[in-house]
């Protein structure tokens, strides 16, 4: 198996890990990959970001209302 982030993974593919990474545990080495995009482009003055660790991914919400999602015009 592989540690990461002090947690045991069985080695093989791993779907998702708990900081959302999804890997591959091989025999000398764990290589991971990010499940989630940074959103870059967006209306910096009235919205913000946060993490939605149930969803893996960032919501861009209005600051002055975070029930309402914002317009992302692009990810990285």
């Amino acid at each position: 198996g592989c540690m990461l982030d002090g947690k045991l993974y069985p080695s093989g593919h791993i779907e998702r890990t708990e900081g959302c990474l999804r890997c591959f545990c091989g025999q000398t080495a764990m290589e991971c990959c990010s499940l989630f995009h940074t959103p870059v482009a967006y209306d910096k003055e009235k919205c913000k970001v946060v993490f939605n660790k149930k969803k893996c991914d960032y919501d861009v919400v209005q600051k002055d209302d975070p029930s309402k999602e914002c317009t992302v015009q692009a990810r990285v």
